[in-house]
């Protein structure tokens, strides 16, 4: 279902949403379909979004489009040394 569709269908409310298909520009994923697992009460909105595994997310529907900036794991800093 393209993001579009999902606004439509549940207008103003947070959604967990599972990516079925995306794309990467400039760092950043954007999802192209999904499929609605179901509409997520606003109080429970965090809660369900840290309980996410793999492919599934919770998004506002207020949202024109699914981005997701991508955050690449900072380098060790310091030096190690053999002891």
């Amino acid at each position: 279902m393209k993001w579009s569709e999902v606004c439509q269908s549940f207008p103003n409310q947070f959604v967990l949403v599972e990516e079925l298909a995306s794309h990467i520009e400039n760092d950043k994923v954007y999802v192209d379909d999904v499929a609605v697992v179901r509409a997520v009460p606003d109080d429970e909105a965090t809660k369900t979004l840290m309980q996410c595994k793999d492919k599934r997310f919770v998004y506002h529907t207020n949202s024109d489009s699914i981005v997701i900036e991508l955050r690449r794991r900072p380098g060790l800093r310091g030096r190690f040394s053999a002891h």
